[in-house]
């Protein structure tokens, strides 16, 4: 038992460690030998958990995503309302894109030799969120906090959510100084609930 906790023990450390000497100096120039210098240890030992760099990466970044959705999950265990549950998903989305763009960042110029790596987990964690917003979407319809939508609506506005983000982290990478991003991002979050929102009932006449 006891070597086995060790054994996770040092697994976490090589993806913390990892994570940050990619954040720095990126994929290209960050070594197998510099991670397990870091950790203190041989890089053989490094071999026993991971065959490859690119597996490493590979685990940073599926660390990264289900940092996401543990995050998301504790939110949307406090929110009452759908509607909120939907915001609260977008914002968390937003900020979780922003710390993977901090991985992503230090690999602007190197993205192209490690797509095989980064487009299969990305496939995945998109979805996974795919079918967490189409949960909240049906929860609001059948709360009436939501317009009555058929199945293909639902996929399709759940797409228009999720996908909508991919457009954001081009400029979250190339221009970390973008102003106020964080205030645009809510007003448009906002304008996509609000569409979908039930029409409030006009009051009856004096």
């Amino acid at each position: 038992m006891t070597e086995w906790l060790q054994k996770e023990d040092l697994n976490r450390d090589i993806i913390t460690v990892s994570g940050n000497l990619f954040r720095k100096f990126g994929f290209k120039k960050t070594t197998v030998e510099d991670i397990a210098r870091e950790i203190g240890r041989r890089k053989s030992s490094l071999y026993y958990y991971y065959k490859s760099k690119e597996d490493i990466f590979e685990a940073v970044v599926y660390e990264e995503m289900q940092r996401f959705f543990r995050l998301i999950q504790r939110s949307l265990e406090h929110s009452k309302s759908s509607k909120q549950k939907l915001v609260l998903f977008c914002k968390a989305q937003f900020q979780h894109l922003a710390s993977l763009c901090n991985l992503n960042g230090a690999l602007k110029d190197e993205n192209q030799d490690i797509p095989c790596v980064i487009t299969p987990i990305k496939n995945k964690f998109d979805t996974a969120q795919l079918e967490l917003v189409r949960k909240i979407l049906q929860e609001g319809i059948e709360k009436q906090e939501f317009k009555e939508m058929t199945a293909s609506e639902i996929d399709a506005f759940a797409y228009i959510i999720v996908s909508s983000f991919r457009g954001i982290e081009s400029p979250l990478v190339t221009n970390t100084q973008e102003p106020d991003l964080d205030s645009r991002i809510s007003f448009i979050v906002e304008m996509m609930v609000e569409g979908i929102g039930r029409p409030r009932k006009n009051l009856p006449s004096a």
